[in-house]
C-alpha cells in the first residue's frame, strides 16, 4: 500500500476527528442530532403506517368468517401486494430480509448498497409486507433505513469514509431506538452486534442520534412503553433461583434450534421455487399464500407479535394452547422470513421468547412449583433469554427488554436467565444470527471497492505488549498512530502496543472485518 502526502493529510484530518477535546465534542453531537432528526422522522412514519394498516388487515381477517367476499378480497389484495414487493426486491436485492446483515456488511467494507435505492424501496416494500400480516418485525428494516439515511447524510456533507461509517452506525442505532422507543438498547446493539467496537466517536454520535430519534418517536406514539407489562409483576424467592437456570437452559436450546432452521429456510424455498417455477424474488408470493390459513383461523397470531406479547400476562390460556401458539409462530416466522421479503426477525424473536417463557412457566405451574401470578415475569425473562441466545448479544437483550417493558426490577433475574441462555448457545457452537446471515450472503472480499480507509481500534490484552512488527496482519494494513495517555505517537515496527490505548490503522475496506476480529478475538 503506497501512502503519499495527500493520503497522510487525510489520515491526519480523520485522526483529529477522533481526538475529542472540549471544542471538538460539539461535532459528533451536532451530527448525532442531525441523524436523529432525519431517522426519527423516517422510521416514525414507517412504524405508524405499518401499525395503522396492520390493525385494519387483522380486523378484516376477523370479520371474514361471516363474509366470504371479504376473505376473497383479502386474498386477491395480498397476492397483488406480494407481486409488488417481489418486483421491488428484483429491482434491488439489497432490500431483502432484515437489513441488519447488510448494515454489518457495509461497516465491514463487504457491501456497498445505493442508499437512496434502499431507502425508498425498503420503505414501501417493508410497509406492504409487514402490514399484510406476515410474521415479520419492523425493527430490522428500521435499522437499515436509519443506516442508509446516515449514509445519505454523509454523502450530502461530503464526509470521508471513516466519518461515513460513524454516521451509518449512528443511523442504525437511531433506527432501533425509534422502532422500539429504546435509545440505550439502540446504542448497545450497534456497539455489541453491528459495529463491534466501543469508540468514543461512535458512541457519542450514536447516543445523541438515538435520544433524538426516540424523542420524535415518543411524540408520535406516546410515553407508554412498547411492551408495557402489569405493574404487579411477582418475583421468585432466592431459594427458587434454580428455576431461572432451567429457563435459561430451555431458552438456549430453543434459540439454537431457531438459528439452524432460519439459516436453512432458503433451501426450502429454492426447492418450492423449482416446483412452482418461481425465481427467488417471487418467493414472497408463496409466503403470502401460506399466511391465509393463519389469518383466517388465528388472526391474533399475525404480524410481528407486539399485541400478542402484551396480551400474554393477562391471558388465561393453558399449557397446550400456549405450546400450539409457539409452534405456529415458529413455523410461520420461518416461512415469512425465509422468503426474503423485506422484514425483520427482531420482534418475532421477542414474541417467540415470550411464548417460550409462557410455556415454561405454565409447565412449572402444572408441576405445582409456582402459581400463575408469576407468569408475567416469565414472559419478560423469555424475551430476554431467547433474544440473547439467538443474537449472542446478551447486554443488548437485557437492556432492550428492560426499556421495552418499562420496569427495572427484574434485572437480576434477567441477567441470570440471559447469561445461561447465552452460555448454552455458545456451548452448542451457535453463531450470532446476523453475522451468520452476512456470512451466507456477502462475498469474502468485495473487489468492486478496494479503497484505503482509516479505522480506530482499542488495543486488547491479546496484542498488548507486542511490537507492531510481530503482529500477524494482512500485508496492506498500516498502523499509523497510537494514542497513549492523550498523546499521539507515530508508530514504527518497534513500537510496543499498550493495553487500552487507541490505535489508528489504514486498511482496505474489505479487510476491516478481518482486522477488527484479529484485535478483538
Amino acid at each position: 500500500m503506497q501512502i503519499d502526502l495527500l493520503e497522510w493529510s487525510i489520515m491526519e484530518r480523520h485522526k483529529q476527528d477522533y481526538q475529542l477535546s472540549s471544542e471538538s465534542i460539539l461535532k459528533p453531537v451536532y451530527r448525532g442530532v442531525l441523524v436523529g432528526l432525519v431517522v426519527g422522522g423516517l422510521v416514525g412514519v414507517f412504524r405508524l403506517l405499518i401499525e395503522e394498516i396492520f390493525t385494519r388487515v387483522r380486523t378484516l381477517y376477523q370479520q371474514s368468517h361471516d363474509n366470504p367476499r371479504l376473505l376473497l378480497m383479502l386474498i386477491v389484495t395480498s397476492l397483488i401486494v406480494a407481486v409488488i414487493v417481489a418486483v421491488l426486491i428484483k429491482s434491488d436485492p439489497d432490500i431483502k430480509g432484515s437489513g441488519i446483515p447488510h448494515v454489518e456488511g457495509e461497516l465491514k467494507g463487504l457491501l456497498h448498497p445505493n442508499w437512496w435505492s434502499v431507502i425508498w424501496r425498503k420503505f414501501i416494500g417493508g410497509v406492504l409486507a409487514i402490514s399484510s400480516g406476515l410474521v415479520l418485525g419492523r425493527e430490522g428494516p428500521s435499522i437499515q433505513l436509519g443506516a442508509m439515511a446516515g449514509k445519505g447524510l454523509s454523502e450530502l456533507m461530503k464526509t470521508g469514509r471513516t466519518e461515513q461509517r460513524v454516521l451509518i452506525a449512528s443511523g442504525a442505532a437511531a433506527g432501533l431506538s425509534a422502532a422500539f422507543n429504546a435509545p440505550i438498547a439502540g446504542l448497545l446493539f450497534v456497539v455489541e452486534e453491528v459495529y463491534h467496537h466501543f469508540s468514543r466517536m461512535v458512541w457519542i454520535t450514536a447516543l445523541v442520534a438515538s435520544l433524538v430519534a426516540n424523542f420524535i418517536s415518543l411524540n408520535i406514539f406516546g410515553l407508554k412503553p412498547v411492551l408495557a407489562m402489569p405493574e404487579n409483576v411477582s418475583f421468585l424467592g432466592l431459594h427458587q433461583y434454580w428455576i431461572y437456570l432451567l429457563l435459561g437452559l430451555f431458552l438456549g436450546i430453543l434459540g439454537y434450534v431457531y438459528e439452524k432452521v432460519v439459516l436453512n429456510m432458503g433451501k426450502f424455498y429454492a426447492f418450492l421455487g423449482k416446483i412452482c417455477h418461481l425465481s427467488a424474488p417471487f418467493y414472497v408470493v408463496l409466503a403470502m399464500i401460506f399466511l391465509f390459513p393463519i389469518g383466517y383461523f388465528f388472526p391474533q397470531l399475525l404480524g410481528g407479535g407486539n399485541s400478542l406479547i402484551v396480551s400474554l400476562p393477562s391471558s388465561s390460556i393453558g399449557l397446550w394452547t400456549a405450546l400450539l401458539y409457539l409452534v405456529i409462530r415458529f413455523v410461520w416466522s420461518m416461512l415469512s422470513y425465509g422468503s426474503g421479503v423485506p422484514g425483520g426477525i427482531f420482534l418475532p424473536i421477542l414474541a417467540l421468547g415470550a411464548l417460550s417463557g409462557m410455556v415454561f412457566g405454565l409447565g412449572m405451574v402444572e408441576l405445582h412449583l409456582m402459581t400463575r401470578h408469576f407468569l408475567p415475569l416469565f414472559v419478560i425473562l423469555g424475551m430476554a433469554g431467547y433474544f440473547g441466545a439467538v443474537s449472542k448479544a446478551p447486554l443488548t437483550a437485557m437492556i432492550l427488554v428492560t426499556e421495552m417493558v418499562g420496569d427495572l426490577r427484574q434485572l437480576m433475574a434477567l441477567g441470570t436467565v440471559t447469561l445461561v441462555a447465552y452460555l448454552v448457545m455458545d456451548l452448542l457452537k451457535g453463531e450470532p444470527i446476523y453475522e451468520a446471515m452476512l456470512e451466507r450472503m456477502a462475498p469474502k472480499h468485495d473487489t468492486s471497492v478496494v479503497e484505503p480507509t482509516l479505522i480506530e481500534l482499542t488495543v486488547s490484552e491479546k496484542v498488548a505488549g507486542k511490537c507492531v512488527k510481530d503482529l500477524e496482519l494482512p500485508k496492506n494494513v498500516l498502523i499509523t498512530t497510537q494514542l497513549h495517555t492523550g498523546e499521539a505517537e507515530v508508530v514504527s515496527g518497534d513500537t510496543i502496543l499498550q493495553a487500552g490505548d487507541t490505535i489508528f490503522l489504514v486498511v482496505n475496506e474489505p479487510e476491516i472485518g478481518v482486522v477488527r476480529a484479529y484485535f478483538m478475538s
